[in-house]
């Protein structure tokens, strides 16, 4: 550190390493195809900016179809839109949609604005980045540790691989944040992390 001093920068929510996750259901006699165009998909998101990794996790149960969930990371939300948004992408979708029965929707784990949309009545703009960031460290520090290890429980009778119970247990605590607990952080923060104009003090 130098005599001036320094401080260390915290990077803005918008600049946070994203995840895309899709969950795809092979077609039985193309199993070894469907596989390949998931590699030929990874392999042309390798090449766009700010593309960081790749992970592919198989699902097999007895008695049912093998499916693949691909997980694609990112270092901003930009450029993973840069990339759902390419022609390169929609291309590679229509050469390979014949090869699958199943493709569930994308889930994309982005910045944090779309945890704070619950805006009281008078407010058009998010919260401070700070303050998102702040309430979001502090709301996944307290799931982490109190719910996380009861989905890890309950998973475990499941019998599935370690690194999918992962991936579900992610899923559950993301989709519970967006619709369970955010919007109730939210409204009981409201005064605290949103700006409300009067317009009528304005007349």
């Amino acid at each position: 550190m130098s005599a001036t001093g320094s401080r260390t920068e915290l990077p803005l929510p918008d600049r946070l390493p994203v995840i895309t996750i899709v969950e795809l259901k092979p077609k039985v006699p193309m199993a070894g195809e469907a596989l390949g165009s998931i590699f030929h998909i990874i392999n042309a998101a390798s090449r766009f900016e700010g593309y960081q990794a790749a992970d592919i996790y198989r699902k097999v149960m007895t008695g049912a179809p093998t499916e693949y969930a691909i997980i694609l990371r990112f270092d901003t939300y930009d450029h993973m839109r840069e990339w759902n948004n390419s022609p390169v992408k929609a291309q590679h979708i229509a050469l390979s949609k014949h090869f699958f029965d199943e493709v569930k929707p994308e889930l994309s784990l982005t910045g944090l604005d779309f945890w704070f949309d619950n805006k009281p009545q008078g407010t058009t703009t998010p919260p401070p980045k700070w303050k998102m960031l702040l309430v979001t460290v502090v709301v996944i520090f307290i799931m982490l540790n109190a719910v996380m290890p009861l989905i890890g429980r309950i998973l475990s009778y499941s019998g599935l691989p370690g690194l999918f119970n992962t991936l579900i247990g992610v899923v559950v605590m993301v989709s519970m944040m967006t619709y369970v607990i955010m919007p109730a952080v939210t409204g009981l923060l409201h005064r605290w992390l949103f700006t409300i104009q009067d317009s009528q003090s304005k007349n």
